[in-house]
């Protein structure tokens, strides 16, 4: 290729040919104008406009110029400008905003339930109350059988006794009255735990001799309160213990706490374990404001037997 080449530029210069300086005119297309421009045809557009130099770029019309390349996340179809806009939800208010809740509609309160009915007098049956009292006997009791007592604000006994002694050598100081459930319940208590647990606690004392009630049968509320449900005193349920005797010794009942290291705390806190075998009720000394000198026990019956002690 490079041979031919050469050879005909020779002959070129040999023959003196030249090259020509431009290139074809070009042929303009049917019904366009042309003006001639030196030796060359120039086709003049129709908008009068001079046709750009074939080297050079030409610009792009103004309103042209490319646009950067979009991201398909950022384009959205805009909704039609009759498009139906969704219904508004109302603003739910605030829970704490005072007039939103003035102008909610307050709910019914549901009505509380009534409070279960204070106990009736225990009636007892013909033969519970011959056991009862046959074991009482048998215990060594000094008792006598009662009227029913029929009180006010449905107070009373049906079958109360009266108690003196509630053992052969312990007297109930003073005497009490109260149904028999109970009157038994002291006895066996005493005879079975209490006797032993103070000769333990004192052996230089003399034997237990008497046990100083403050309340047998009563018609009052509880805790003596104006008003409030009715005391296991007004039904016979229920009697008080403020001391003990030992011969001549009066010793009241104690508040007694952990860290009490005598013999009379010790048994005191034993005295208020083994009452809850025999009761279902025993407040103890201190265990609320209404009992700091003596303690509360009662037989009052309970669900499923549910002992209350403390």
């Amino acid at each position: 290729m490079r041979t031919v080449t050469r050879l005909t530029l020779i002959w070129l210069a040999a023959t003196g040919v030249t090259l020509p300086q431009t290139g074809p005119a070009p042929v303009p297309k049917p019904g366009e104008p042309t003006v001639e421009s030196g030796s060359e045809t120039v086709t003049k557009p129709e908008d009068g406009t001079t046709a750009a130099d074939p080297g050079e770029q030409p610009a792009l019309p103004s309103g042209n110029a490319p646009k950067p390349l979009a991201d398909p996340r950022d384009e959205a179809d805009p909704a039609p400008a009759d498009a139906e806009k969704p219904e508004a939800k109302p603003e739910t208010p605030s829970r704490d905003h005072e007039a939103d809740v003035k102008e909610r509609p307050a709910k019914p309160e549901a009505a509380a339930p009534p409070p279960p009915p204070d106990p009736a007098p225990v009636a007892e049956t013909p033969e519970d109350l011959a056991l009862c009292l046959k074991d009482l006997k048998a215990i060594g009791a000094d008792f006598s059988q009662e009227q029913t007592i029929d009180g006010e604000f449905g107070c009373g006994i049906a079958n109360p006794v009266t108690v003196r002694r509630i053992l052969p050598e312990v007297a109930l100081e003073p005497e009490a009255t109260l149904r028999c459930d109970t009157a038994l319940s002291l006895a066996r208590m005493t005879r079975d735990m209490l006797i032993p647990a103070a000769a333990r606690a004192f052996p230089d004392k003399p034997k237990l001799s008497g046990v100083g009630q403050a309340s047998g049968y009563v018609c009052r509320n509880r805790n003596s309160a104006d008003d409030g449900k009715i005391s296991e005193h007004a039904y016979g349920n229920a009697v008080d213990i403020a001391g003990l005797s030992f011969g001549d010794e009066k010793m009241p009942v104690m508040i007694a706490r952990q860290d009490d290291g005598t013999a009379e705390a010790a048994f005191q806190r034993a005295f208020n374990a083994l009452a809850c075998l025999y009761f279902t009720t025993v407040l103890s000394p201190g265990s609320d404001a209404t009992h700091q000198d003596h303690m509360h026990l009662d037989v009052i019956e309970r669900k499923s037997g549910f002992r209350y002690c403390r």
